[in-house]
């Protein structure tokens, strides 16, 4: 059994050709890694969806993402305390330091894993 039949209006039966410099070939075939697609479904999703195709997170990075954003959001919450005037211990202090010193190696690591 072969592979059901398109209707005529969604067949794509019509080839479109243009010209690049060898720049922006470079730039697509980028955009084409980035989002696991082929260079067709990208220069339609840019034209016709006046977008550009989100890139695909592996789950590791996502996971990564997902913990990098709770670490932030407690950081956030200690800073509002900190601005609220109470008194925090200088123990605390050096904890904040220490953590917010680690964050920022792990951004850095996932910014220049890419």
């Amino acid at each position: 059994m072969g592979r059901p039949k398109k209707p005529d209006n969604q067949k794509r039966n019509i080839k479109f050709t243009f010209r690049m410099t060898e720049e922006e070939v470079r730039v697509l075939g980028s955009l084409c890694e980035v989002a696991s697609m082929p260079a067709a479904d990208v220069v339609r999703a840019c034209v016709f969806k006046n977008r550009l195709p989100k890139g695909k997170v592996a789950k590791l990075d996502r996971q990564t993402y997902v913990e990098l954003k709770r670490i932030g959001n407690n950081i956030n919450q200690i800073a509002k305390q900190l601005n609220s005037k109470f008194e925090v211990p200088s123990g605390r202090m050096k904890a904040i330091d220490a953590l917010s010193e680690k964050l920022n190696q792990i951004i850095i690591l996932l910014l220049h894993d890419r």
